[in-house]
């Protein structure tokens, strides 16, 4: 059995100090540094990214907004602890004021106009994103929603912080500022020990599937972040590299 495919029972024999959410990011090492090293990062973090494709991000990213709503809605209806029902209604509250606070700024500055935001429609592998995690919120109970939202929350956090330190300007300086604040860091810290404390005690087959959720939230996320770029010809090389 390889270190990824270990059950967190084991990886915690051979790990002392290890945690859930380590054993998560361990079984899904792959597609974490796929992500987190993504070009998009990259490109944000070098202030290379073409304005066209970062615009294009902008509006598959304010469209899942709107679902990211919808996911911690449903995790709110399943909380039964008045401390985590307290913390999604925080979470809900940033993500319709904060972040669209920035959305309207910065479409405002590229000419973006509302109409063209209505009618904007996820398209392709895009589309998995939404589907996959709203299928979760659906269908799975808060630990399998928090350990989703965590895949991609944390991992945002990750490669913002290493960006930080980048040459970035403008609206893409902005938004790796947006996921450096003491308020997302507190989101993503309560995400982490909830998950922790909830996935340590689950049984086995639920801590399998949080497994599972956790990579394919990374892998949507991949192709999430690929989708800007393969819409515009002269970025086509850019699906060789993956």
């Amino acid at each position: 059995m390889s270190a990824s495919d270990k059950e967190f029972s084991k990886f915690c024999l051979e790990n002392t100090e290890g945690n859930f959410v380590e054993w998560l990011r361990n079984r899904s090492s792959t597609s974490w540094e796929k992500m987190v090293y993504h070009r998009f990062t990259i490109d944000v973090e070098k202030n290379t990214i073409p304005e066209d494709v970062f615009k294009k991000y902008l509006q598959l990213e304010h469209n899942f907004v709107r679902s990211a709503i919808t996911i911690f809605a449903y995790a709110l209806a399943k909380a039964m602890a008045i401390d985590d029902q307290n913390r999604l209604i925080s979470i809900l509250s940033a993500l319709g004021n904060e972040q669209d606070d920035y959305f309207q700024k910065t479409f405002a500055s590229m000419g973006v106009k509302e109409k063209e935001l209505s009618e904007f429609k996820l398209d392709g592998k895009a589309r998995l994103l939404r589907d996959g995690a709203i299928k979760i919120a659906q269908t799975g109970s808060l630990l399998e929603i928090l350990t989703t939202m965590l895949a991609a929350e944390w991992m945002y956090l990750t490669w913002c912080e290493r960006a930080r330190d980048g040459h970035m300007m403008g609206p893409a300086k902005e938004w790796v500022e947006l996921h450096l604040t003491p308020d997302f860091r507190q989101q993503v810290s309560w995400l982490t020990n909830r998950v922790n404390e909830l996935g340590a005690k689950a049984p086995l087959d639920l801590q399998e599937v949080c497994a599972q959720h956790f990579r394919n939230m990374l892998d949507w996320e991949i192709d999430f972040h690929h989708h800007p770029y393969l819409q515009y010809r002269q970025y086509s090389e850019y699906s060789k590299l993956y």
